[in-house]
């Protein structure tokens, strides 16, 4: 019963309200005021502030160095967002290389246009030791790495590994920008010839290196820490002094010995250049010893 009376009193007064001239007049005057903040907004305020009617043709800046693009962009009311790329070696550095929106795109009027920029900077690449690698190997690793392979050639000294890397330029160790060139030569086997082996016993590293290879042979540093027990308790690893501070202390082939160009010698080291000196004189004794004792016995056969 009470919901009936509810309804009912409700139905009565909307009906005084429906009869009521000055909710009607307030209705009417708030129902202007509305619709004229509509018209003035619609006409008016949002066509100043989006301007449907106006839009820009993006300019073309890709190839332009930054700053000149950013003169043009300005120049037509667009704002301009710098991102740096991944540096291109085949563009000029400071040179937009992408624009996001793309060329005559059209947009509003202060739109942000985004241009990418060749400006970081060029990568280093470190080069490894390509010795003793075959042509193909190496010629991969250098690919890698994002360097060029130079001249592949024929090494004019023999190797004992045939289709092996022997030498390379730059030298391992060395730093070249990311695109460069690193010229490889290669071997092609032992030669056909023999060659005595000289005395390199007390020379320095390098000095021994170069005397051998003008006698077309090849030297094996051996680091006497593994290699040779007898000098451990003297000896420490010697794997990063200088050549030029490395002396041999030994040969693994005693001088004299005739064996095909290209062959390996181990050079066994130290670092004690005293040392070094009564071992190239004792060698350097032996060796005329011998030069003697064949000269008599040639001499006592005849």
């Amino acid at each position: 019963m009470d919901l009936q009376r509810s309804f009912w009193d409700a139905l009565d007064w909307l009906q005084k309200l429906g009869k009521n001239r000055y909710f009607w007049a307030g209705f009417a005057v708030i129902a202007s005021l509305g619709f004229g903040v509509y018209l003035v907004v619609d006409g008016i305020i949002m066509p100043s502030y989006t301007r449907h009617d106006v839009s820009i043709s993006v300019p073309n800046v890709e190839s332009v160095p930054f700053e000149e693009a950013k003169t043009r962009l300005q120049k037509q009311d667009l704002q301009v967002q710098r991102q740096v790329g991944r540096y291109n070696p085949n563009v000029d550095q400071n040179v937009v290389v992408d624009q996001t929106p793309l060329p005559n795109a059209k947009v509003k009027p202060g739109r942000r246009v985004y241009l990418t920029v060749n400006s970081g900077e060029i990568p280093m690449v470190q080069i490894p030791d390509l010795n003793g690698m075959s042509v193909r190997e190496a010629k991969n690793r250098i690919s890698s790495l994002g360097l060029e392979v130079g001249r592949v050639q024929r090494d004019p000294i023999p190797s004992p590994y045939a289709n092996t890397i022997t030498k390379q330029r730059p030298v391992p160790g060395d730093s070249l920008q990311e695109g460069a060139t690193v010229n490889l030569w290669y071997s092609t086997g032992l030669g056909e010839t023999n060659v005595d082996i000289p005395n390199v016993v007390g020379e320095t590293v390098a000095a021994a290196r170069q005397r051998l290879l003008r006698e077309q042979l090849r030297s094996v540093i051996v680091d006497t820490t593994f290699e040779d027990p007898e000098a451990q308790s003297v000896e420490s690893d010697t794997s990063t002094v200088p050549e030029t501070e490395l002396y041999v202390r030994r040969q693994g082939r005693s001088p004299g010995t005739s064996v095909r160009a290209g062959t390996e010698i181990r050079l066994f080291t130290t670092t004690d250049g005293e040392q070094a000196a009564k071992l190239r004189k004792a060698a350097t004794d032996s060796t005329a010893r011998d030069s003697t004792a064949r000269d008599t016995t040639m001499g006592t056969q005849r």
